[in-house]
């Protein structure tokens, strides 16, 4: 027996990532997201703000398709949208406090798949 993965909230492609203090990133579509999510921002190599790679940041959400990461990235690398058609992505890892609703969700989402 196996499980299906589908957990809330579910991964999105990054348009964007802005050199500021604090960094914005961009989602290509609405993320779902809520303020005190932990993500990891993982790009392929030549994308750009290494210095982000592979890295668990708070996220403060600002819109829809918006998060700050609080962290300044004003003198960091520019970020480049695509590489040879391999996108930036922004994965959930976890919250500082998980509510009740958030758990429960996912629970459903555990699919046995025969």
């Amino acid at each position: 027996m196996s499980f299906a993965n589908n957990f809330i909230p579910t991964s999105n492609l990054i348009s964007n990532i802005t050199r500021a203090n604090p960094g914005v990133v961009t989602t290509s579509s609405d993320h779902g997201y809520s303020t005190g999510l932990f993500v990891r921002i993982v790009c392929p190599v030549g994308i750009g703000m290494n210095e982000l790679l592979n890295k668990a940041f708070e996220i403060t959400v600002l819109t829809d398709d918006t998060f700050s990461i609080g962290v300044n990235t004003s003198n960091f690398d520019s970020f480049a949208v695509s590489i040879a058609s391999q996108s930036a992505q922004v994965i959930p890892v976890g919250t500082d406090a998980l509510g009740i609703l958030e758990p429960e969700q996912n629970a459903e989402n555990i699919i046995p798949e025969n």
